[in-house]
């Protein structure tokens, strides 16, 4: 059998292996390149909120400090680069460090190994500079002998620019109005904090997975809170975490506001409003039974009552409490002292009118000579709780 030789180089196939294609091996390694990555690549960063492009979407940047931000920029940019940079040849890849690659010796048909390493970088300014040095090793022809093993040096601009959230957030942009009222009252002091301190929270939890839900701006009204948000999704959330911390009723409304120029379709504002229940924490209630409670806890589930008769404490979710009548009443309160004690009675004075009277002992811990503060409801005393 006749000797063959490389068509490009004319080298014999005994001193340059076996041909490939009518190519040595050193003449298909070069004819054939892995590593066709460009020398330069250009990618953004948000100057506002750090934000980058990773698989053409806007993503938050896993830290904020100015040169592992610029990294991870410039790393991913390259890293998306040599997706789309290996030749035919290669149907899969993997990074690894330089220290792994170089002991890289073999490897299966269609497999490259790369790394990549920082050689030099300008950051001081923008546009920052970052110039890698990528190494691949693969093999992409069953009679390789040696693998193919390029190098190259690629530098990353890094670009400032104003992500599209950005843009609307400093244009005052908000899709949605999340109001926040309590039913028959203005919300109390505590709960406008409570609240706004659940909203802060909930915010940078959803804000991981919707870019635009932002909060655009917070307008304390008389009545309650008013939440403008960069998306509905995001208002729904948050009235959703409301009213399982506080309980309440949750709706919505829709408000034309204009016409989607690149689509023709009409634009709404969503005002999503949670109204949370009028029950406090000291209120005294009553059921269409005549029973009457003062209220312990409110929160999403329902509320811890203490019957003022049996002196227990019971529970009533929202579904029970709309079921069963549970309202507010009008009662009077005032201050009054145990003058004595019997099994059955107890003698109490009035604390301002020094007016003695009687009330059936409750199933309660009593002293002589403790004052107690009594509710009446419809003509009936409790005691409420020993004062002081």
């Amino acid at each position: 059998m006749s000797e063959r030789f490389c068509y490009r180089c004319g080298i014999s196939e005994s001193e340059g292996g076996p041909l490939i294609d009518g190519l040595c091996q050193v003449c298909f390694r070069k004819e054939n390149p892995v590593l066709l990555i460009e020398g330069e690549i250009n990618t953004e960063l948000c100057q506002n909120c750090g934000s980058y492009k990773k698989r053409g979407v806007w993503v938050d940047p896993t830290t904020y400090e100015l040169e592992e931000l610029l990294f991870e920029v410039a790393e991913n940019a390259l890293l998306e680069a040599l997706e789309e940079s290996f030749g035919e040849g290669v149907r899969e890849y993997e990074v690894v460090s330089p220290e792994e690659l170089e002991e890289v010796s073999e490897l299966p048909v269609g497999r490259a190994v790369v790394s990549f390493e920082p050689i030099d970088f300008h950051i001081e300014y923008f546009p920052a500079i970052i110039t890698y040095r990528v190494r691949v090793k693969a093999r992409i022809h069953e009679l390789q002998r040696e693998l193919h093993d390029e190098t190259k040096n690629v530098t990353v601009y890094v670009r400032q620019t104003v992500c599209p959230r950005c843009q609307k957030f400093l244009g005052g942009y908000f899709e949605a109005i999340l109001q926040v009222r309590a039913e028959g009252r203005p919300l109390t002091d505590e709960e406008r904090r409570a609240i706004g301190k659940l909203v802060e929270e909930k915010v940078d939890e959803i804000m991981r997975r919707d870019r635009m839900g932002f909060i655009q701006d917070t307008i304390e009204k008389e009545e309650g809170l008013d939440f403008y948000m960069g998306s509905t999704s995001s208002a729904r959330k948050l009235a959703q975490a409301i009213k399982d911390r506080f309980g309440g009723t949750i709706s919505e409304a829709y408000e034309l506001v204009g016409i989607d120029r690149q689509t023709s379709r009409e634009v709404y504002r969503t005002s999503v409003s949670v109204r949370i229940p009028k029950f406090q924490k000291g209120d005294i209630v009553s059921d269409r039974k005549g029973n009457v409670y003062e209220v312990e806890r409110v929160d999403g589930k329902g509320m811890d009552l203490r019957n003022l008769s049996t002196n227990q404490s019971e529970h009533r979710d929202w579904k029970t409490v709309k079921r069963e009548g549970l309202d507010t009443v009008e009662y009077e309160s005032s201050d009054a002292m145990v003058t004595s004690i019997t099994p059955k009675e107890v003698q109490l004075m009035d604390m301002e009118t020094y007016e003695t009277y009687e009330l059936e002992k409750p199933p309660m811990d009593l002293n002589e000579g403790d004052v107690y503060r009594i509710v009446e409801v419809e003509g009936r005393k409790y005691f409420l709780r020993r004062k002081g």
